[in-house]
């Protein structure tokens, strides 16, 4: 017995030191800024120390981005955004489900603690969509949000901003995920939400730096963020080509790749008339892609954080 003991000491104290080694290898923050500015970080951070230190000599010999990255990173500091590498405790342990998608470094305004709550849900859709579209983004996010939970959206107008709104109205947190560096809101109509969801306990991340703007295709790079960080992605309504079909094929792809049982299971609101800006939830419903929620029906989180439909 006193044997086996010694043999597991011993494998965990090899385990510390192979770690420590590790840790003591990888770029820091500031040369992986440099590498993500100079687009020579790779896809998959690697594992081994021996890459480490052949990235740490590409970024050290970049002097031009490695100043560049300095001072975005001081401008950052000031403004109160912290910068979490992928190897940091606190980045978002579920992030690790994106496998080589996920981001190496990550930009964090407000309760970092958010991110790595587990009851949470995701409620996105249009930023064109009608009437009953906001309301049932609104309504299920209230539900959500009162009940002490954590609402996922993407600070974009329509049932983004819906999301947010009900959940803070409700008295709750959010976690706004966006496309831009966080010196820039988008849109600029939300900068007053924004501010509320920071004032409220809430966070915005983003995966760059101060500087950087949204596009089509960073807007759509975001969605991936969106899912992995939950189990419960509700569509409140989009159209059937839209970047909201991204993110749940994302939620699919992603749950392919699960390592650790942690599942992304996809909702859509049902509505009594189809049309053209809820066609997206009627292709969702009708091919057995999503699990249909009523409007008006009661949502609530069970002891696993799953969604559960009253």
């Amino acid at each position: 017995m006193n044997e086996w003991v010694n043999k597991m000491n011993e494998l965990q104290e090899q385990h510390k030191k192979r770690r420590a080694e590790w840790l003591a290898s990888v770029p820091h923050v500031d040369e992986l800024l440099a590498l993500q500015l100079q687009g020579t970080i790779p896809k998959q951070m690697p594992g081994d120390v021996q890459t480490n230190g052949y990235l740490r000599e590409i970024a050290q010999k970049s002097h031009r981005e490695l100043d560049k990255a300095r001072y975005i990173l001081e401008r950052q500091a000031k403004a109160g955004v912290v910068t979490i590498p992928y190897y940091a405790d606190e980045y978002p342990r579920h992030f690790c489900g994106l496998g080589d998608d996920a981001p190496p470094l990550i930009h964090v305004l407000g309760n970092r603690e958010l991110l790595n709550r587990e009851d949470n849900v995701t409620i996105i859709g249009s930023r064109a969509a009608d009437r009953d579209g906001l309301a049932a983004a609104s309504r299920m996010a209230e539900q959500i949000g009162g009940a002490g939970h954590v609402v996922i959206s993407g600070l974009a107008e329509g049932c983004d901003t819906a999301a947010h709104r009900g959940c803070l109205d409700a008295g709750g947190q959010t976690v706004a995920i966006v496309a831009s560096g966080l010196d820039i809101v988008y849109p600029k109509s939300n900068k007053a939400l924004q501010d509320e969801i920071l004032a409220n306990g809430g966070v915005v991340l983003s995966e760059h730096p101060f500087g950087v703007k949204a596009t089509p295709k960073r807007l759509v790079a975001r969605c991936r963020m969106q899912v992995v960080l939950t189990q419960s992605v509700i569509v409140a309504q989009c159209l059937v080509v839209s970047g909201t079909m991204y993110a749940v094929h994302f939620a699919q792809e992603y749950n392919e790749y699960s390592y650790d049982g942690w599942e992304s299971s996809i909702y859509a609101v049902s509505f009594a008339e189809w049309n053209e800006r809820n066609s997206g939830n009627e292709y969702l419903l009708d091919s057995g892609r999503a699990v249909p929620i009523i409007p008006g029906q009661r949502l609530a989180l069970d002891d696993c954080n799953m969604l559960v439909l009253e």
